[in-house]
């Protein structure tokens, strides 16, 4: 049967069966029945790219994420905005008494609102009807363009049918079976034909005959790759150990979009790690790569970036996007792209994936022309040839721990992400993790607390925190006149991640009692200064300071300029350290304290074991003019004050005996 016989419904009872088996030998079995007795035309991509929606490159992005979805289907459905369930669908994430326990699972809530407006007969709509559906969807602009495709899909289905339509759409079926399950039962080669092609519509044409093997086939240009990925490792002598015998070059590991250039002539293509072609990039970039890169055809493994030519170094992360725009509307600037190869993949009419890196390296040497700023390579003696003297080194090979370490302090000074240990007799595979590169990021290295700040509001969590606040709004104090409390907090950062399920409920049942709705999305408490970005907007406040609780966060070791927050600075994925149930709330971090301490330090933050305060590492270059000054620690009033009634009452205590 084919995709213009076999009825979506069908497909549908398959995933119901998947999501109810347990084990995942049973779930593989389900779909290679599917495959075996049900699809038989051997034309897969039709049912294939709707099981696994994520790899589907062929249709263009539906751009509908939830809160929008959520509005076409009310418009879909002709329902009052202020109706019930107009609410339900557009508060998805909230509880509360009307939640019901779907709360947080937007594909479950849509489910229970369309079950009173649609039948339960399937439509009996084919798989052919609904991909050609899918791309009219994928290819409309306007809201009111997709809402009208999305009548039609409800006209034509279930409620049921609906609920995966709609995970489809969100690109998560969320079935308990793993992508390598699912290219393992299609066909033994599928995985390592992805692997190399990132093209899920080949891969089903080329191997719609499981008994046929199929020959490994080697990476192309014009098709992206999976990149290889580097295993995270918690400290330097770990990573030796991994490595020992070997011999290893560590790298700076940059924090910018990981992108393969493709270049076939002067076609050039920038591949992300998703395989999206970010075009954006050519209009600053193409030239550049056609004159620089001495091969005809080439593939090279890198990190797009951005240069300041005013501080002579480069910027912190999530300006790319902006950079491509001013370049591309000609606006003058003193910041630029810069792409930084660090492995060439393609050169000429051959892969070179199976020689060593070694031999990739002068590969790179050879092929690859630098232009400062612009255009760089990251192997021994490439960029660090430029370099003038006092800037930091990019890569350098390693003898022993004690230069694994050495270079890891230097790029933390340099408020870089941290460092990769590759092994230089080492293959490049596609997506291989299995300890040939080896990442050390500051997080992984030092214990201990970082920045004590209060929660000044809570967000709706999704999945198993659907219907409670999972994460939360961070704030730092404004400093206040001493021997008063602070009266205003300013908002910095938003955190949902290193706590257990338990310590999650137990702070968040403390909390409840103090929740207030956020009705008034621009409107916050007087207590709050916040920017009212929608990527800051919580969906509960903390009805005063005084009843909240501090948290200790840590995050990467770089803090970036905030937009979403009012606070001028933030941090890069930041998570809980732990719960300061112990520390009243009138001690956290004061806003100038945190800005002193991103300007002396150069964005360098490190955790400091007491107090849950902040300890300052001073660059190399701050520290040689600064000689003599020791590293300070930033502590409110009320610790300094409390530390020494403490000191004094011991010593008291001591003089009395």
């Amino acid at each position: 049967m084919s995709d213009e016989t076999v009825r979506f419904g069908v497909l549908c009872s398959m995933y119901q069966a998947i999501l109810r088996d347990r084990t995942s030998a049973k779930k593989r079995k389900r779909f290679r029945t599917f495959l075996d007795k049900v699809y038989t035309s051997r034309d897969y991509f039709s049912a294939v790219r709707l099981i696994l929606p994520s790899l589907d490159r062929e249709r263009g992005t539906y751009g509908l994420k939830e809160s929008t979805l959520a509005v076409c289907l009310v418009d879909a459905l002709g329902i009052a905005r202020d109706s019930e369930d107009a609410l339900r669908l557009v508060n998805w994430r909230k509880g509360g008494s009307r939640a019901g326990a779907n709360a947080g699972n937007f594909a479950l809530v849509a489910y229970e609102v369309l079950q009173r407006r649609q039948g339960s007969a399937s439509g009996e709509m084919t798989i052919k009807e609904l991909n050609d559906l899918f791309d009219q969807l994928a290819s409309k602009e306007s809201r009111a363009e997709k809402t009208s495709v999305l009548s039609e899909l409800i006209k034509r289905t279930n409620a049921l049918e609906m609920k995966w339509i709609i995970m489809i759409i969100l690109k998560d079926l969320k079935l308990g079976i793993s992508e390598k399950s699912i290219f393992h039962e299609f066909h033994p080669d599928a995985e390592d034909f992805f692997n190399v092609t990132c093209d899920l519509k080949l891969v089903c044409e080329k191997l719609n005959d499981r008994s046929q093997r199929h020959k490994r086939q080697d990476i192309t240009v014009g098709k992206p790759v999976r990149p290889q990925l580097a295993m995270r490792v918690s400290d330097a002598a770990t990573a030796w150990k991994r490595l020992h015998g070997k011999q290893v070059v560590i790298e700076c590991k940059f924090d910018g979009d990981r992108i393969q250039i493709h270049k076939n002539g002067n076609e050039i293509h920038y591949f992300s790690r998703n395989f999206l072609d970010h075009l954006e990039y050519g209009h600053a970039m193409s030239n550049i790569m056609v004159e620089n890169i001495l091969a005809d055809r080439c593939i090279l493994d890198g990190e797009m970036l951005v240069w300041d030519t005013s501080r002579n170094r480069f910027a912190e992360f999530g300006s790319n996007q902006e950079i491509a725009k001013a370049a591309k509307e000609g606006l003058d600037s003193d910041r630029q792209l810069c792409y930084v190869a660090f492995d060439i993949l393609y050169v000429g009419d051959s892969s070179v994936i199976h020689q060593s890196l070694t031999e990739r390296h002068e590969l790179l040497r050879k092929f690859v022309k630098p232009l400062k700023g612009l255009l760089e390579i990251l192997v021994p003696e490439g960029l660090n040839a430029q370099r003038s003297p006092g800037e930091p080194c990019w890569s350098t090979f390693a003898y022993n721990v004690e230069d694994v370490e050495k270079f890891f302090k230097e790029t933390i000074e340099n408020r870089d992400e941290g460092v990769v240990l590759k092994d230089l007799g080492s293959k490049w595979e596609p997506g291989d993790r299995s300890g040939k590169w080896l990442k050390l990021k500051p997080d992984y290295i030092h214990a201990g607390s970082d920045l004590d700040v209060l929660i000044i509001g809570g967000y709706f969590g999704s999945g198993r925190h659907g219907g409670e606040v999972a994460q939360f709004l961070m704030g730092l104090a404004e400093r206040s006149a001493p021997d008063t409390y602070p009266k205003r907090f300013i908002s910095f950062c938003r955190v949902g991640t290193g706590l257990s399920d338990d310590e999650l409920h137990a702070l968040v049942t403390k909390l409840k009692p103090f929740f207030r709705k956020n009705e008034h999305p621009k409107k916050a408490p007087r207590f709050y200064e916040v920017t009212n970005n929608s990527k800051e907007r919580p969906d509960v406040w903390i009805d005063s300071p005084d009843k909240s609780i501090i948290l200790s966060i840590t995050s990467d070791i770089r803090t970036i300029k905030s937009e979403v927050f009012a606070a001028p600075y933030s941090l890069r994925f930041p998570r809980i350290q732990r719960v300061r149930y112990d520390k009243p709330w009138h001690e956290c971090l004061d806003i100038q304290s945190f800005v002193d301490l991103v300007n002396s330090s150069n964005g360098n933050t490190h955790r400091h074991t007491d107090h849950g305060g902040i300890q300052v590492y001073q660059s190399k270059k701050v520290r040689s003019s600064r000689r003599g000054e020791k590293r300070v620690q930033l502590l409110s009033p009320h610790i300094l004050c409390r530390q020494m009634f403490q000191m004094l009452k011991k010593r008291h205590s001591y003089f009395q005996t």
